[in-house]
């Protein structure tokens, strides 16, 4: 049967039950509905099912028959699926892993950016991500990356150019081109992403954005060169300038920034303001914070707290995102011919839901599954990582000292300093001489981090302010968004042992100090996922803070911070392939 064939049969069998015609297969009853559409609760509004669609939403009962399953909501809300309309699943944790814990969040649909695996292993990555969720009732979808890495110039050869794109841009799965990190690169017109930009545009795919810093007038350019969304704004205020210019504002609160609370004055200081263009997105939750708090139920009961109505709240977390993404004619609300994705919660306060539905059956019920998850793929523990990333196997301390110019005195050079959880800046620090190398001061907060170079000779040195812990050597296959290898440390034996550690686990992040390994994180998958359970990441990432800790690293999360320091989108200053990177000016400062 062809796909059309199938489409119209499924409509006959919709109708037929919205009529009475033909038996539901599932028929939710005594619930209060929220109407996405109307911004009302219904009462007296039930559910009739058929297959994986809602059939009818109303009183009817005509199409209950002893052979339909009922299930009766006993007075609890019935909401839509929430959507997450961008995240990152990419890094740590595999989606699979975080399968469970999205869908007991009540969270069925999840446009997730693989700019972080393609970035390091190539669309080998994102074909990986898509074997993976294949079939699940947590419908996955992606965007397409086109600026990895962020500045070819100094950071290698365009993973994906443009030539590989069409292929992609065809296919159902494909929602978006990622988030565009160095727009830097936009308002300097350059001519290759805006040729990505107008072949997405051609396919209908959404451009994300990620405008962090730009002024307002740098956002009208922005804008005018095709972005479609941004999930960067700070505060309300930057929040409303973006919604209007006509972005997708999508209000970000996880744990990479937590902005709700200055943000959520967009829609409760102005109530005029036409929040259809206004979602949420955690961006990337930690595992540990998942467990601790969950995910899209988090953000609804934080702004229905802050003073949102729930079902603005309720709308932000689905129809909207649906909309934006446009997706809408599937996803997103409770009409006829959607897909039958549906939250029963108890309490609109604390909206994690008590049974959900996806495609309509029951995958959740009190807070547990109801099918298996199905294995990772063999594939996963094979996916071959691109040679920029390779650890060379013959290293040695001598890799990681630095020569001087004279055999004794100081030398003064710029170095990365840690401002918070993702911010750099510049500090130009001065150091000893001895023997013609320069040496890490004893007394102070500084570190050598490396970075393996271009050609992949040897590792690219520069020096690292306000880690607080003196570690022999700490080194991981994180760091976005190349994910090259990267070391910091103050004994360059510890840092090679490290490294050799690292490449021993297949990548991971591991701290070894006077030669003993003291915490390790193994991510076999591309040297960017756990192959383990959300569990497992949560507790070895929390014993390498500890560790951190116990050496007085005074990090709100130093595992995160680590790999953003060659994050080369973010300002100020990032370590790339090909030296010290100050961002705003595109200059090397020292190599």
């Amino acid at each position: 049967m062809e796909p059309w064939q199938s489409n119209v049969s499924t409509k006959k069998g919709l109708i037929q039950v919205a009529l009475g015609q033909r038996k539901a297969d599932l028929y939710i009853q005594n619930g209060h509905l929220a109407n996405v559409y109307s911004g009302e609760i219904l009462e007296g509004h039930n559910i009739a099912i058929g297959g994986q669609r809602i059939a009818y939403v109303g009183p009817s009962r005509e199409m209950v028959t002893p052979e339909t399953e009922v299930i009766d909501a006993a007075g609890a809300y019935l909401l839509p699926g929430y959507i997450d309309p961008h995240a990152h699943v990419d890094f740590w944790a595999n989606p699979l892993a975080l399968t469970p814990h999205f869908l007991t969040s009540g969270t069925t649909a999840v446009m997730a950016d693989p700019h972080d695996i393609v970035g390091a292993v190539g669309l080998t990555g994102l074909e990986l991500l898509v074997e993976m969720t294949s079939g699940l009732p947590l419908k996955f979808f992606f965007s397409l990356p086109v600026s990895s890495p962020p500045f070819p110039e100094f950071e290698g050869e365009d993973v994906v150019p443009l030539a590989a794109m069409e292929g992609y841009l065809a296919r159902e799965e494909i929602l978006a081109l990622s988030e565009v990190t160095p727009w830097i690169r936009l308002t300097s017109a350059d001519s290759d992403l805006l040729a990505k930009f107008e072949l997405g545009e051609r396919w209908g795919k959404s451009i994300e954005g990620h405008t962090t810093g730009a002024s307002f007038d740098k956002l009208n350019a922005l804008v005018a060169a095709g972005l479609t969304s941004c999930h960067e704004a700070l505060n309300a205020g930057e929040a409303r300038e973006r919604l209007r210019l006509g972005l997708a504002v999508m209000l970000r609160h996880g744990s990479i920034r937590s902005d709700l609370e200055a943000l959520i004055g967009l829609v409760t200081e102005e109530p005029k303001v036409d929040t259809r263009g206004v979602m949420f997105t955690p961006d990337w939750k930690s595992p540990s914070d998942v467990l601790k708090h969950g995910y899209m139920d988090h953000l609804v009961r934080l702004a229905i707290e802050l003073g949102v109505p729930p079902i603005t709240a309720i709308q932000m977390a689905t129809l909207n995102p649906a909309a934006y993404l446009r997706l809408d004619r599937e996803f997103g609300s409770l009409a006829p011919g959607r897909r039958a994705d549906i939250l029963l919660v108890d309490d609109l306060r604390r909206p994690t839901p008590r049974i959900i539905i996806a495609d309509g059956r029951v995958v959740v019920r009190d807070g547990e599954l109801t099918f298996d998850l199905p294995p990772l793929p063999a594939s996963a523990a094979e996916i071959p990582w691109l040679p920029h990333r390779i650890i060379p196997a013959s290293l040695s301390p001598a890799d990681f000292t630095i020569e001087a110019t004279s055999s004794t005195g100081r030398a003064t050079v710029p170095a990365i300093a840690i401002v918070n959880k993702t911010i750099t800046q510049r500090r130009d620090v001065t150091l000893p001489i001895r023997g013609g190398q320069i040496c890490l001061p004893g007394d102070q907060d500084i570190l050598k981090i490396g970075l393996l170079n271009r050609d992949r000779s040897g590792f690219v040195i520069a020096f690292l302010a306000g880690f607080g812990a003196k570690v022999g050597g700490l080194a991981a296959s994180v760091a976005h968004e190349l994910h090259k290898p990267m070391v910091v440390g103050c004994r360059e034996d510890d840092m090679v042992a490290a490294l050799r550690r690292v490449r021993e686990l297949g990548g991971g992040m591991v701290l070894v100090h006077e030669g003993q390994v003291r915490a390790e994180i193994p991510l076999p998958i591309g040297g960017l996922m756990s192959a383990g359970s959300l569990e497992d990441v949560a507790t070895q990432m929390g014993a390498m803070k500890a560790v951190l800790r116990e050496m007085n690293c005074p990090l709100e999360d130093p595992v995160f911070t680590l790999g953003f320091l060659s994050f080369s989108a973010l300002p100020w200053i990032r370590l790339t392939p090909s030296g010290l990177l100050d961002v705003k000016n595109r200059e090397i400062l020292y190599q």
